[in-house]
Parts: structure tokens; C-alpha cells; sequence
């Protein structure tokens, strides 16, 4: 295995997990996110997007080990740190977490996209 396939597999990894805190421990996922689910249904919200979605895209990545999927996740990752990077500029959110944000999610979208790069 290639080092560009270890750092895919290794976002794919990081995708996984954060979807298994999303699915199975929402409260903590919702306080990761700074966000406060509005009952039963915010909670599945959580549960559904943060949890099922990014599990199933990270386990995608690591069943299949496509460079087609590596790159769709990845450029995923890449478009949510575009979009904090909008909310710096639109919003002027220039909070530690926000900025961490980005690089975070750079980190991963960086990661995954590795193998075409």
C-alpha cells in the first residue's frame, strides 16, 4: 500500500469514527459540533447526518478502497472547510473553534484526497 493510499485509508478511518460518535453518543457529537439539538427529532438529526451519513461514507472508503470514493469524501471534507472559511468572511466567525475547524477538516479532505494528489 502506497503512503497517498495509507493517509486516504487513514481519513477514511477518522470519517468512520466520527460518524460512530455522531450515531452512537449524539449529545457529545452535538457538543463537538457546538450544537443543541431540539428534541427526539434534533437528536436523530445528529444520529442520521453526523452519525449514519459520515460512518457510512468512511466504511465505503474502507470496504471498497476506490480512489473514486477516497475523492468524493474527500472533496466532501474540503467543501465543509469552504464553507467555514465563507462563515469567516460572510460572518466574521473568527473563533478559535471555527479556524480549528477548517484545519480539521482540511486535515481529513487532505488525507482522503491523497491518492490524487
Amino acid at each position: 500500500m502506497t503512503a497517498a493510499m495509507i493517509a486516504a485509508n487513514v481519513g477514511a478511518l477518522a470519517t468512520t469514527l466520527l460518524g460512530g460518535l455522531g450515531l452512537f453518543a449524539p449529545m457529545r457529537a452535538a457538543r463537538f459540533t457546538s450544537m443543541s439539538p431540539v428534541g427526539a427529532t434534533g437528536v436523530s438529526e445528529i444520529r442520521a447526518t453526523y452519525g449514519g451519513l459520515f460512518a457510512a461514507l468512511g466504511v465505503a472508503c474502507l470496504i471498497s478502497q476506490s480512489p473514486a470514493f477516497f475523492t468524493v469524501v474527500g472533496i466532501g471534507w474540503v467543501g465543509a472547510a469552504c464553507g467555514r472559511a465563507w462563515s469567516v468572511a460572510i460572518d466574521r466567525n473568527t473563533a478559535a473553534d471555527n479556524l480549528g475547524g477548517i484545519v480539521f477538516e482540511l486535515a481529513i479532505g487532505l488525507s482522503l484526497l491523497a491518492p490524487r494528489l
